[in-house]
């Protein structure tokens, strides 16, 4: 079995870029005219992305848009990898909420996607 993330974003391109940009993931393909769905991935991570207006229509009775209160978490293999991302990110005065910090099983940092999501970065001890 594969857990797959579903987003869905209200600008499926900002969304993306976002990705792509800071999280080291790629684009593998985009579906529909204008495009409404996109699908990632980074190694063996793969990450789907869909605009709220197609997901509505696709599903009926699907709940209205609200923030969200989950928190994702993306573990990479590399420290200087999830530095690199931090300063990436600061550069572009991205909204972090937990800056990078040690804790019991290696580091953490939490930064806001495009639509408030909460992405939690980590690098585990080895």
């Amino acid at each position: 079995m594969d857990i797959v993330i579903e987003l869905v974003v209200k600008d499926v391109q900002k969304a993306a870029d976002f990705y792509t940009k800071y999280l080291g993931f790629k684009i593998d393909f985009c579906e529909y005219e204008p495009v409404s769905w996109i699908q990632l991935s980074n190694g063996a991570a793969k990450m789907m992305l869909v605009t709220y207006d197609f997901t509505k229509k696709d599903i009926p009775g699907f709940k209205k848009y609200t923030p969200s209160t989950n928190l994702y978490k993306f573990r990479y293999d590399s420290l200087d990898k999830v530095k690199k991302m931090r300063q990436k990110l600061i550069k572009d005065k991205k909204n972090i909420f937990l800056d990078l910090r040690e804790v019991d099983y290696g580091y953490e940092m939490g930064v806001y996607d495009e639509d408030n999501n909460m992405i939690l970065i980590s690098k585990n001890f080895d």
